[in-house]
């Protein structure tokens, strides 16, 4: 790909001039990203994965240290000889005004009796400028499916982004690292967030919320509000008060949310009381609570809007069953007559009676089992098309004792269902 622009040039010239890491770099990178096993036998003899040295560990704890080099080690219970890994890592460096993150994938091969052989190889450079613009150089890639298709005897050249290279450079950044003026400017020094660099970066030259954040040393908030700017825009002023109050929540997502929540039941965001909850997971419970009420009872008021328009052909088709009741010495079944009756029958039994609108449905019936005492018992739908019962329902679907004594006396009794049916027609 041909540079287009100034800043492509410059890319293409300082990307000729990087040169190869350090032993240091790559050695941080074998503690950091890849796994280290013993592996054992059914014998209790383990097998160090880094040195290849072998020594006995009869405990049952997930990790031990090997005698031989001293690595903290994974215990394996396997069999297996040979087990390969990979991961990547990066590296942050400043070379004529611009500011790379260089990208590599590290590679290590474990076989039993030998020492780890491991490799690492660049596979891409993220470059940013002082203005917040972005431009890569990689290797070519392949038509595989998976991420680490690259053509690694292919050159690192001027290419366009995509998602694989944000996914691959979201990864462990090398501690010791150099910045460009602009970034150290903006805060940037000491320890990164735990977030993608080049998004925090950009977000950093960009952002002077972002900059507010990293400057007061606030990691856990930067690295939430890096992936989440619609949620920024929103807390914004909410995280202000609350930081000059010196409250900073250990879940940031989860006091997000409660702010969210907070806005949908028309509270004050700017609010201590409101946002600097000391039990946090409780607050957003309580007001979580809230805000399902109030959809619920949204959703209810459209839902009776909706019967409504339908309450005439409800009417028409059932008013003919309107007053029949069956009763024995312990129970009384009678028609739901009105759509009330029908929305809370629906919310006492916590069943979708009212929810699936069974009002309309034209060739059924549906009646509510009562004790002598008025409690509610079962849903009972009567099928006039078929002449049964079809189905019925105690509380959240399930059935009581009464069940078969409720679903006879009612097929008992299906001779007047069908003579008032008569009677419509």
């Amino acid at each position: 790909m041909k540079p287009r622009s100034k800043f492509e040039r410059t890319v293409t010239a300082s990307n000729e001039r990087l040169s190869t890491i350090g032993s240091k770099v790559v050695e941080w990178a074998v503690r950091k990203v890849l796994s280290h096993y013993a592996f054992r036998t059914s014998g209790h003899k383990c097998t160090c994965g880094d040195c290849g040295e072998k020594f006995d560990y009869k405990g049952k704890g997930k990790s031990v240290r090997c005698p031989h080099c001293g690595h903290r080690l994974q215990v394996v219970d396997t069999l297996v000889r040979n087990k390969a890994e990979a991961g990547y890592f990066s590296t942050l460096e400043a070379i004529d005004g611009l500011q790379v993150q260089r990208v590599f994938l590290l590679k290590a091969h474990y076989k039993k009796g030998s020492p780890m052989r491991m490799y690492s190889m660049e596979v891409c450079r993220l470059w940013l400028n002082a203005q917040g613009r972005i431009a890569l150089t990689s290797r070519n890639r392949t038509m595989g499916y998976y991420r680490d298709c690259f053509n690694w005897a292919s050159s690192i050249e001027l290419k366009q982004i995509c998602d694989v290279h944000w996914i691959i450079s979201d990864t462990y950044v090398y501690p010791h690292y150099a910045a460009i003026p602009e970034l150290r400017r903006n805060g940037m020094a000491g320890r990164l967030p735990d977030c993608h660099p080049m998004r925090f970066m950009q977000s950093l030259l960009s952002d002077h919320r972002m900059e507010t954040m990293t400057k007061a040393k606030d990691c856990k908030a930067v690295a939430y509000f890096v992936s989440h700017t619609l949620e920024l825009d929103r807390c914004w002023q909410s995280y202000k008060v609350a930081t000059r109050h010196h409250y900073r929540p250990a879940d940031y997502g989860m006091w997000c949310d409660t702010i969210r929540l907070l806005e949908r039941c028309g509270k004050d965001i700017r609010s201590t009381r409101y946002i600097c909850p000391v039990n946090l997971k409780e607050e957003h419970d309580h007001w979580l609570k809230k805000v399902n009420a109030m959809e619920e009872k949204r959703r209810n008021k459209e839902q009776m809007e909706k019967t409504k328009r339908q309450e005439a052909d409800f009417y028409r088709n059932k008013s003919c069953y309107f007053g029949i009741v069956i009763r024995d010495e312990d129970l009384e079944i009678s028609v739901l007559d009105t759509l009330e009756a029908y929305r809370m029958e629906g919310e006492k039994m916590k069943h979708c009676v009212f929810r699936c609108e069974y009002y309309a449905k034209t060739d059924s019936i549906i009646l509510s089992a009562h004790d002598l005492k008025g409690n509610r018992i079962e849903t009972v739908e009567f099928s006039t098309r078929q002449g049964k019962v079809i189905q019925s329902r105690g509380i959240c679907n399930s059935n009581t004792e009464y069940h078969a004594r409720i679903v006879k006396l009612v097929n008992d009794n299906a001779h007047r269902f069908l003579e008032a049916r008569k009677s419509l027609a």
